[in-house]
């Protein structure tokens, strides 16, 4: 019997969506040999374009490109810092201890200051793309 973490050593699929699978209920821990079955299916169509076409196709241009531009980051509440960042109104400001706090009431843990780094770095990411944005809608 295999447990998740070990397929995920060899497996192009990764660990957190194998995780993400067991979570929903879509494949156990450890793997019986049905859901080692679907995964090598999962693993021969990982990543292909046309199926990723098509399943972005079902979506408005503008939450593909919010997902696309967050695509990227990994968790819940960095996805929400990108947003918050992103879609403040021009002038107004978001202090970074309030998002903090925001976040830690939100999702229910405290930041670490690797985490907070990372905030900094997702603030300057959202602020860049939204002055490209704006650079692009006003030359076009």
């Amino acid at each position: 019997m295999m447990h998740i973490n070990e397929y995920a050593k060899t497996s192009p699929i990764p660990k957190r969506i194998l995780r993400y699978l067991h979570r929903v209920g879509e494949i156990h821990d450890p793997l019986s040999r049905e859901d080692l079955i679907g995964l090598h299916f999962l693993e021969q169509i990982w990543g292909r374009k046309e199926l990723l076409r098509a399943q972005l196709s079902r979506l408005s241009l503008k939450a593909r490109l919010s997902f696309l531009r967050t695509a990227d980051l990994p968790t819940k509440w960095e996805r929400y810092a990108y947003s918050r960042f992103y879609n403040l109104a021009p002038g107004s400001k978001l202090p970074m201890p309030a998002l903090i706090e925001e976040i830690q009431t939100t999702f229910c843990f405290q930041l670490g200051k690797q985490q907070i780094s990372r905030l900094y770095t997702i603030r300057n990411r959202a602020q860049v793309a939204k002055h490209r944005e704006k650079n692009r809608t006003g030359n076009s």
